[in-house]
């Protein structure tokens, strides 16, 4: 699997774990519900600022997210 392909997976995971449809994640850190779509199907190379923003809204730490792809 490659790197893009299990960070995308990650965030999917995470959303759905915290019980958040991708409109309302999508809501909580100001994206257009369709980026986030293409952000979790690996369609698009994802900046550390939305990554970022995406594990603010996930409550999770970059660092610990990351920890996670590595598993």
């Amino acid at each position: 699997m490659e790197f893009l392909e299990k960070i995308s997976n990650q965030i999917k995971l995470m959303r759905k774990t915290k019980g958040l449809s991708q409109e309302k994640l999508a809501l909580e850190i100001d994206i257009d519900r369709k980026y986030a779509s293409i952000i979790e199907k690996g369609k698009t190379n994802l900046s550390i600022q939305y990554l970022k923003k995406i594990c603010d809204g996930l409550d999770i730490k970059l660092s610990d997210f990351f920890k996670h792809i590595e598993e």
